[in-house]
């Protein structure tokens, strides 16, 4: 079997010499190759296939943006990693678009290895290569149909970090991004948690406002799959649902990464069915053959989203036995995610009951003082569009 082949790019030829010193560690394991143009790695990347590729930013010509974006309209499987320092606030939002993960210089060898290893892991979808490939063509996920209201209020110059706030729990495309780009110095400061609100608070109301500008500016897909908005409606209230549901479900210390799972729990809807060219099964929830679910995942892997929440979105449809010690993080957006599919549907099916009556017993619920059917049917009802324009 082949090693992976890591292409690293940077102008100045002393940083690519420390980085071979650096990383020569590692010589047996990757197969390593250097350019010191953008130019240059696009022939190299022509020539032959990579799986990583890190590049920095501030480089005559064609700089890094323009590389990485090139390389993965070119190279959808090819996983992004911008190494560099100080970058011009004017390029940050390109730089956003651009990568996958996200460096500062100086950046030690142990930092750098363990992110081009995460990014050389693959998931375990059936198909790892063909969901690496759609996930990686993703620079951000579009608005859905008909849900630009919160949007525009961010765009307005007064905006508050609770009408920021309020937008990116609007729009899942967004929450997504801000988690992205929160693990990284680049992007302003680091949250206390990862809730969105904690993102936002830490990032600033003007970055926010620029990320979202430049995801709305580069989706410009034709249209949705045919058939498939009254489909992507129901993810979306059903992801609000679930979002305020978790909230109570959830442990205080568990509930920013379970929000934010509950959030992004069907984010692949949103992948795959904007203009979608392939061939889509609605019914199977599959694109070119690719659950749904397994591109989301891939998705959340390749931007370096904390792995409690990748873990619940990869799990929301396996059966749980929780553990009596806690819920965890996928356990909160399993039994939130039943508890309303219930209360939007009537029923689920036998063995989903089951395992909600289960999970209901569960001490982390038991000791709380709620009706939780109850509860749920008021989140869904909340999350319906009449309501949506008031809820915080």
């Amino acid at each position: 079997m082949s090693r992976p082949r890591v292409l690293f790019v940077d102008d100045e030829p002393r940083i690519l010499d420390g980085l071979r010193r650096s990383l020569r560690a590692r010589r047996h394991d990757w197969d390593m190759e250097f350019a010191t143009s953008g130019a240059q790695a696009l022939e190299m990347l022509a020539a032959a296939a990579y799986d990583v590729i890190v590049s920095d930013m501030r480089m005559p010509g064609m700089d890094g943006a323009e590389l990485l974006t090139e390389a993965g309209r070119a190279y959808p499987g090819l996983a992004r990693v911008v190494l560099s320092g100080h970058i011009e606030p004017e390029a940050i939002v390109q730089v956003a678009m651009a990568g996958h993960r996200f460096l500062t210089k100086p950046s030690d060898a142990d930092s750098l290895t363990a992110v081009v290893d995460q990014l050389l892991l693959r998931t375990s979808s059936p198909d790892p290569a063909h969901a690496r490939r759609l996930a990686g063509a993703v620079r951000s996920i579009p608005d859905l149909p008909g849900h630009a209201g919160a949007v525009a209020a961010l765009r307005a110059p007064d905006a508050t970090v609770e009408t920021a706030a309020h937008a990116a729990v609007e729009d899942i495309g967004l929450a997504a991004k801000l988690l992205q780009l929160s693990t990284s110095r680049f992007f302003g400061g680091r949250p206390r948690n990862y809730s969105i609100g904690s993102i936002v608070r830490a990032m600033g109301v003007p970055m926010v406002q620029a990320v979202a500008e430049a995801g709305h500016r580069s989706w410009s897909p034709a249209g949705w799959y045919p058939g498939s908005e009254p489909l992507l409606e129901a993810v979306w209230r059903h992801a609000r649902a679930t979002a305020r549901l978790v909230e109570q479900v959830a442990s205080p210390a568990n509930r920013p990464h379970a929000e934010a799972a509950a959030l992004l729990q069907d984010v692949g809807h949103l992948i795959c069915l904007a203009g979608a060219a392939g061939p889509v099964d609605l019914a199977a929830g599959t694109r070119d053959g690719v659950p749904f679910r397994d591109v989301a995942v891939e998705l959340l892997h390749l931007w370096g989203v904390p792995a409690p929440i990748a873990v619940a979105v990869a799990q929301r449809d396996t059966p749980h036995r929780p553990d009596p010690a806690g819920l965890g993080v996928a356990g909160a957006v399993r039994a939130a995610h039943l508890l309303v599919t219930r209360a939007e549907s009537g029923s689920l099916t036998g063995p989903q009951q089951e395992e909600l009556a289960l999970l209901l017993a569960h001490p982390q619920l038991q000791a709380q003082p709620v009706d939780w059917h109850r509860a749920a049917e008021e989140a869904a009802a909340q999350a319906e569009p009449t309501a949506c324009g008031a809820a915080s």
